[in-house]
Parts: structure tokens; C-alpha cells; sequence
């Protein structure tokens, strides 16, 4: 009667080390996921580059991402999401964009520019050899948030786009436009409506738009996601429409002691793609102008010509 207790321990082993063996493979597998989503971005980013020494432009200038949305609807904690994700980092949060609990004024009273080298690069970027300004980087805009929609104008969204501009600091080349999926029905309504109207003002600039949606988890089903997704892609008239699950600082300091914040693959799978996407629209947006001038040099040479004749 002894004897299948010795069989079932086989059988557990066997079903312990087979479950050991998927579970890792899965591991391995995200992370070359994750890894091949990072040199993809590096890719263009380097191309960016050449194309703009082709050009005559300034080479190896990062594509500037504008990143705004309303007060407390994870603009900032994107950000830092992106960084972590972009630079390959573990252990606490970094915080490279301020946050403010809700009920107090805003963290962010100006522009705040934020340079985050893509990890494993490469070409001469290892740490500590090379400086983040020559390594193949992201600047990604933090602006000051948006009026609550109710009171918001389009005066207001015309300012958060020109915030920096006259201290001859860089024009944002990609929107990027982060919006809470928790909220009350009336109010996600409006600040759908709004995104329609911020939308509007980044097209009539020539900028593209990207919509990301935070908070995921905090919607029921699969099923109201779409339908959320959906509702904010006819507003703002893209599909780039996307939703993350930021890391934010709560994470990292639970019961007051610091914590290491364990890195989610949908997170950073999520927070990659959305700067590969906002990458690829900085370098049509680069094509376009340089277009542009190509056919505003034709012409006024044009002119010159004939003025001689």
C-alpha cells in the first residue's frame, strides 16, 4: 500500500518542474519581447538622426513629445512610467516628474523637460561613457495640466501648447493627451468632448495626437473598455488610442517603508509602443516641415530669378 505514495511524489515533482519550466519560458519571452520593442525604438530613433544630418538640420536632436491632460489623470505618473520603461530600470520608482496629491495646487507650474536615454542603445552609449545629450534619446514635455473641462477654453489648450515657446525652447513635434478612466459618467462625457476639442488644436498645428487612457483596471469588463475606447477614439479622431496602468509613487512607499516596484509587462509593453508610435509621428512631422522648406526655398529662388529677369 506504500507504493503510491512515492508515485505521487514523482507525479508533483514532475508537475512542479513542468510548471517551473512554462513559467519561465514566459518570463524569457516578455523580456525578449519587451528588449526587441526597445531596439525598435533605438532603430528610429537613429534613423531620425540621420535624416536629419541629411537634411541640414540639428542632428541627433531627441523628438520632442508634448504630454498633457487634466489634473489628477496620471499626466506626470506617465511620464515617470515611460522613463522606467525607455531606461530598463527595477527597484523604487525614479521620479522624474513631479506629482501632487489631488486637493493641493499643482507640482507643475511651468514646461519641465524630460531626457531619457533608451536602455541598451548601444553605439557608444553604455553608462557612464557617453552623455545622455548625445546618446539616442526621448525628450518627452511635461506642461502644466489643463483646466478642469468644465471651465476649460480653447485659449487655455492654445497656452499649454505654447508654454516655453517664448524662451526659444523647443516646439513639441507629438502630443501626447492622458485621460482617467475612472471617473463618474458625466464627467468622462465631457473630458471625452474636450479631448475632440484638444484634438482640433493640435491638428490646425500640425501635430498628431496620441490618447492614453490610465487606470485600466478600474473598468468592469473587457466589453467597457472597448466601448470607452471606442467613445474616445470618434472624439478625438484617432486610433492611437491606448491603455496603461501606470507605476505610480504610492506603489513604491507602502506602510511607510521604500519598496522595490516590480515591473509589469503590460505596462511597459504599453508605455513602449506609445513612444514608438509618438517616435514615428516626430519623424513625419520632421519630413513634413522639411518638405515645407524645400518648397519654400524653390520659390522665393524662383522669385529671385524672375525679379533678375
Amino acid at each position: 500500500m506504500a507504493a503510491p505514495i512515492p508515485l505521487l511524489l514523482k507525479l508533483a515533482a514532475a508537475t512542479a518542474t513542468g510548471t517551473a519550466a512554462l513559467l519561465s519560458l514566459r518570463h524569457n519571452h516578455r523580456l525578449a519581447v519587451i528588449r526587441s520593442l526597445r531596439r525598435d525604438i533605438h532603430d528610429a530613433l537613429v534613423l531620425l538622426r540621420v535624416c536629419d544630418g541629411r537634411s541640414g538640420e540639428t542632428s541627433g536632436a531627441p523628438p520632442a513629445i508634448l504630454v498633457t491632460g487634466f489634473r489628477g489623470h496620471g499626466k506626470s505618473a506617465f511620464i515617470n512610467t515611460a522613463c522606467r520603461a525607455l531606461a530598463g530600470e527595477s527597484g523604487p520608482l525614479l521620479l522624474r516628474s513631479v506629482t501632487a496629491p489631488l486637493g493641493f495646487p499643482p507640482a507643475t507650474v511651468d514646461r519641465w523637460n524630460v531626457r531619457v536615454a533608451v536602455a541598451g542603445s548601444g553605439g557608444g552609449c553604455e553608462e557612464h561613457k557617453v552623455a545622455v545629450d548625445e546618446c539616442v534619446a526621448v525628450e518627452l514635455i511635461d506642461a502644466p495640466p489643463l483646466p478642469d473641462p468644465v471651465a476649460m477654453t480653447l485659449g487655455d489648450v492654445e497656452a499649454a501648447f505654447d508654454v516655453g515657446s517664448g524662451r526659444g525652447e523647443r516646439l513639441p513635434e507629438c502630443v501626447v493627451l492622458v485621460l482617467r478612466c475612472n471617473q463618474p459618467a458625466m464627467e468622462r462625457h465631457l473630458s471625452v468632448r474636450r479631448v475632440g476639442d484638444i484634438a482640433g488644436v493640435a491638428r490646425d498645428r500640425g501635430l498628431r495626437v496620441v490618447v492614453v487612457l490610465t487606470n485600466r483596471r478600474s473598468l468592469r469588463s473587457r466589453k467597457q473598455a472597448e466601448q470607452l475606447r471606442c467613445e474616445v477614439a470618434v472624439g478625438a479622431r484617432t486610433d492611437c488610442v491606448y491603455f496603461i496602468e501606470n507605476y505610480t509613487a504610492n506603489s513604491s512607499a507602502k506602510g511607510g517603508l521604500l519598496k522595490a516596484v516590480r515591473n509589469d509587462f503590460d505596462t511597459h509593453y504599453a508605455a513602449l509602443a506609445i513612444i514608438r508610435q509618438c517616435v514615428e509621428y516626430a519623424g513625419l512631422n520632421r519630413k513634413q516641415l522639411s518638405q515645407k522648406l524645400v518648397s519654400l526655398t524653390a520659390l522665393s529662388n524662383d522669385k529671385s530669378s524672375a525679379a533678375m529677369d
